[in-house]
């Protein structure tokens, strides 16, 4: 592999059944490309990396990782029928209620906490992967059907301004959020060209379960090096912002 070597080396020791284990104890510079031609290469070339891994390592890298029933509320929302996805959400909260009786007194609160919350970072989960994986797909589906533009410039513009409010960089919101979208930008089109070569959708597919919290506390078990997202939003190979 070219890139995510060490991420494949990593993952590999891992599956054998070595105890992997980060000291930071050396510091290590290397010079950044700064030249924006040399820089939106370089992120393409990360991007790249997410296919033949997930050849390598079958299940351990899903566009996104989540629960199916928070996907399918914000999925209603977005094609324009928001009440239904807020009904669909009522229900599980109404069902994990039921399931939470008999380990609390007062179930109704923590299932609306437990399922509201979760569905409130599932939105925020979709939108990271709609501009990190699923932009081109996403921009021309919203210039062809108006509807759903509202729910497609929501999710591609707001994490990028929370994650500005919450990390308060240097940046104004504006310079920062348009920086994160061109990063986003050249990620994902290594995604897709890695996709194309390697002849693989899986960094594409989202992992959905379907199970309440209460049914299973963890969620489903997840692969060496597997979390919540497109490269980006879950295990990001050899790539920081």
């Amino acid at each position: 592999m070219r890139v995510g070597e060490d991420v494949d080396l990593v993952w590999r020791l891992a599956a054998a059944g070595w105890t992997i284990r980060y000291e930071p104890e050396a510091h290590v510079a290397h010079e950044h490309r700064v030249r924006l031609r040399e820089w939106f290469n370089r992120r393409m070339d990360y991007g790249t990396s997410a296919a033949p891994l997930a050849r390598r390592h079958p299940g351990t890298l899903p566009a996104v990782s989540m629960s199916g029933w928070s996907a399918a509320a914000w999925g209603l929302a977005a094609i324009g029928r928001p009440v239904l996805g807020v009904a669909l959400t009522a229900a599980v909260t109404a069902r994990l209620a039921r399931r939470l009786e008999p380990l609390t007194g007062s179930p109704a609160p923590l299932a609306a906490k437990l399922a509201g919350a979760g569905t409130l970072r599932a939105g925020r989960l979709l939108g990271v992967t709609l501009a990190r994986g699923w932009w081109p797909v996403a921009l021309p589906a919203a210039l062809k059907y108006r509807r759903l533009r509202p729910a497609v410039a929501a999710g591609i513009l707001i994490p990028p301004l929370l994650d500005w409010y919450e990390r308060r960089p240097g940046l104004d919101p504006v310079r920062y959020t348009a920086a994160g979208l061109l990063d986003d930008a050249a990620y994902a089109i290594g995604v897709w060209r890695g996709c194309l070569r390697e002849r693989t959708a899986a960094p594409l597919l989202p992992r959905l379960w379907w199970r309440s919290p209460a049914d299973s506390p963890g969620g489903p078990a997840p692969g060496p090096g597997a979390g919540t997202g497109i490269p980006g939003t879950g295990p990001q190979p050899p790539t920081t912002r």
